[in-house]
């Protein structure tokens, strides 16, 4: 009798023991699936970005043609714009992507502040219609940008809570980083957008 129950305590034993181990496996993977899931979405949301960066740089191009008689381009803002796209190509962080656009988020500040002071301009349907492709870009942007920055704080916050902390710290899932403003993103550097009051006068 004693040994049936001594038997029996021990195949009770072994069978919480593989029990809690398939339970143990099955919340690990569950994890790690987790982690890699909300990993690969953040990766598809900064494609999106990446994609919305080059259609507002696509658009440069016709901006600076359509208004050249008009401007004086101090700087060749078509190497910008081909240095833009290969910076956009191949950034892997929200700076990086910032870094590689400054010039031509300049180019585009300034040519809208020539557009504003420039009748010629304002009344070209031309550029009227570039820049309302450019907005309806840039706030496309906007919404890919906070799309982008939901996914981070989601797996941010997960890689960080308990036991999940554990296991991203064992297999590598760091942090990443969000789109924030670079301090003095505010100061453009100079690109001379001058009116040519030699053509304007022409005209």
């Amino acid at each position: 009798m004693n040994k049936k129950f001594l038997i029996g305590c021990i195949v009770i034993f072994v069978v919480v023991i593989l029990i809690g181990v398939a339970i143990f496996f099955g919340v690990f993977i569950n994890i790690r699936n987790n982690m890699t899931q909300k990993n690969v979405k953040i990766d598809q949301e900064w494609s999106q970005v990446q994609n919305v960066y080059q259609r507002r740089i696509d658009l440069v191009p016709n901006l600076a043609e359509a208004a050249k008689a008009y401007l004086k381009l101090e700087k060749d803002i078509f190497k910008s714009i081909a240095d833009a796209r290969a910076g956009v190509a191949a950034a892997k962080t929200p700076s990086d992507l910032e870094n590689a656009t400054t010039e031509i988020n300049s180019f585009i500040r300034d040519f809208r502040v020539v557009v504003e002071d420039t009748p010629e301009l304002k009344a070209s349907e031309t550029i009227r219609d570039l820049m309302n492709q450019l907005e309806g870009t840039e706030n496309r942007i906007a919404v890919e940008r906070q799309r982008f920055n939901e996914a981070v704080g989601d797996y941010n916050t997960y890689i960080r809570l308990w036991p999940q902390s554990i296991i991203a710290s064992r297999y590598g899932f760091e942090p990443r980083a969000f789109f924030e403003a670079e301090p003095g993103a505010e100061k453009a550097p100079d690109i001379d957008l001058n009116i040519d009051e030699t053509t304007t006068q022409s005209k």
